[in-house]
């Protein structure tokens, strides 16, 4: 999706002010492809840039004259929001920076993995597709129902470079969504015992590896060691590839990180307030 003119301008804004960013948040999801309706204005930022952050702002054209009134915040150190102006609607628009996550890498190897695409002349910067989905693998509901559409565009972007066995290789081993595993068993994808070895080495994520397993074995293919329980490795060794049970047993892996990330996410925000 193309950017928001208010978007631009503010990146117009960091650019002025020197300070490198990613964009995160609603609007990063919109760009994926995700319609998505959002006032707030989220950015990933170094921690170098956090002390003075506001007054490099103020003195950018598009806040010139403008004090920006920062709202309250229980983890400053972590992440910080200014009020920006307000929409005729009354309601408020807020330009908001995070300098550490606990979901995301230090912004230096972030940075590197960025998307950066031209929009309006100029070139904005993204947080990566697989670091977006991870930055919203938290205790919300609604930052869960953002990773499903976004796996499923993940998997569609490797499996459009599934043309030649590395790609194929790749997509499968980075499988995360049904309808990209609808896709690749579709496609004839997981017919070929050289390459579902390949990828069951290469897979790191559970839900991969749960959609991968019952194809290995009957391939007669010994998979390495995998971040399965014993029981659901065990289980996905006995299951028809691609049956109601075999995906059942991959929902429940599913099920069972998304559980494991909700309460990671809520640890954190605890160890943050007790920092305070």
């Amino acid at each position: 999706m193309i950017a928001t003119p208010r978007l631009l301008e503010i990146a117009d804004a960091l650019a002025e002010a020197r300070i490198a960013y990613l964009i995160m948040g609603g609007h990063a999801v919109r760009h994926y492809g995700v319609d998505r309706n959002t006032l707030d204005f989220d950015f990933n930022v170094s921690t170098k840039d956090a002390p003075d952050l506001r007054a490099r702002l103020e003195r950018t054209r598009l806040f010139a004259g403008q004090r920006l009134i920062e709202g309250p915040g229980w983890r400053r150190q972590d992440f910080r929001r200014f009020q920006i102006g307000a929409l005729p609607s009354g309601q408020e628009e807020w330009l908001e920076f995070w300098f550490r996550n606990h979901l995301l890498a230090p912004f230096p190897e972030v940075y590197e993995r960025r998307e950066a695409v031209e929009e309006g002349g100029r070139l904005l910067n993204y947080l990566s597709l697989p670091d977006l989905i991870r930055s919203k693998e938290t205790e919300r509901d609604d930052d869960w129902a953002d990773v499903k559409l976004l796996e499923e565009i993940l998997d569609g972007r490797h499996l459009a470079g599934a043309t030649d066995a590395p790609g194929r290789v790749r997509a499968l081993s980075q499988l995360r969504s049904r309808r990209g595993f609808e896709r690749a068993d579709a496609g004839q994808l997981l017919v070929r015992p050289s390459e579902l070895a390949e990828a069951i080495h290469l897979a790191s994520h559970a839900v991969a590896c749960a959609y991968l397993l019952p194809f290995v074995h009957k391939a007669g293919v010994t998979p390495p060691p995998l971040p399965l329980d014993s029981a659901v490795q065990n289980a996905l060794q006995h299951v028809a590839p691609g049956s109601a049970r075999h995906l059942a047993v991959v929902e429940a892996v599913r099920l069972g990180l998304q559980r494991a990330a909700k309460a990671a996410d809520q640890a954190d925000k605890q160890r943050a307030r007790k920092e305070q």
